[in-house]
């Protein structure tokens, strides 16, 4: 088969139709279905059960897709190793990063990143750690929190302290208690930190996926929440009661860790920029 097909296979399974298939590929759903037709009758199975709404992968389907899936991968990743190495260190890199690193730590890596390699071109999508091992085929390597992605290599970058931050001025019966929807680990001692500390049941009113939104809150006084260190920045410590949260007798820390098969390496602007943010990571101490 031809990657051609192979590509038109993985195109397929993300589609989920004919003509969306098409519209992707610039060719016509009479193509498509064609080509499709010739592949399956060269692999002798069927691939997908069409029906007037949807495609969907058989079984035998979802290896021969993860097949393709892999193949164009390593089409991409050729491309990109041959336009990366014709002279200085140039080509594109894509990254998924969780949103709190995005918000904090990413764009000072960038800035030094670019000073070294201008002539690289970045592409950063920033989402919940959720959506960035969901996602994580799109992406040269992710940053993420709290989690480490299966079959990659994961290399621990920061491992930062949190903190129960409350407003000085108002009453605590005044103060909505707002929580960071992260891991079920991590809201657990959350919670036994906060009942322990106050004597009073954890009963959150205000649910937020970004923790920078959390801050936000936290500045308006909507409320009482807990920040990880590195959002600490850029508050004004005058007006905050500040406690550092424990575990035991332990303090509570969130990883963050960056996730890459190893095959990108052979890549000189993935491989630069993941020398960069670990230096960068050992410099601050963790």
């Amino acid at each position: 088969m031809k990657v051609d097909d192979y590509r038109l296979l993985a195109t397929l399974s993300e589609a989920k139709t004919l003509r969306k298939a098409a519209e992707k590929l610039y060719i016509s759903q009479p193509a498509v279905s064609q080509r499709l037709k010739s592949i399956e009758d060269e692999w002798g199975v069927q691939i997908f059960i069409r029906t007037k709404k949807a495609l969907y992968t058989t079984g035998v389907g979802e290896r021969i897709i993860a097949h393709a899936k892999k193949v164009v991968d390593e089409e991409r990743l050729v491309k990109d190793y041959i336009a990366a190495n014709e002279g200085a260190i140039e080509g594109k890199i894509s990254i998924g990063v969780s949103s709190l690193i995005g918000y904090t730590i990413l764009p000072d890596i960038l800035a030094k990143y670019l000073n070294d390699f201008p002539n690289v071109n970045v592409k950063i999508d920033v989402g919940s750690t959720k959506e960035i091992i969901a996602n994580q085929g799109d992406y040269h390597l992710s940053i993420i929190r709290g989690a480490r992605i299966l079959n990659k290599e994961n290399e621990l970058l920061y491992s930062d302290k949190h903190y129960l931050v409350t407003p000085k001025d108002v009453a605590l019966e005044d103060l909505a208690v707002i929580e960071f929807q992260a891991d079920p680990d991590y809201i657990t001692h959350i919670k036994n930190y906060f009942e322990a500390r106050f004597n009073i049941k954890y009963e959150p009113q205000i649910f937020v996926d970004q923790i920078t939104t959390c801050r936000e809150l936290l500045r308006k006084k909507v409320g009482i929440t807990v920040l990880p260190e590195l959002v600490l920045d850029g508050l004004d410590l005058d007006k905050y009661h500040i406690e550092e949260v424990l575990v035991g007798d332990k303090p509570l820390t969130r990883d963050t860790y960056i996730s890459y098969d190893k095959n990108v390496l052979m890549l000189p602007q993935v491989e630069s920029f993941i020398d960069l943010i670990k230096k960068d990571s050992i410099n601050d101490g963790n």
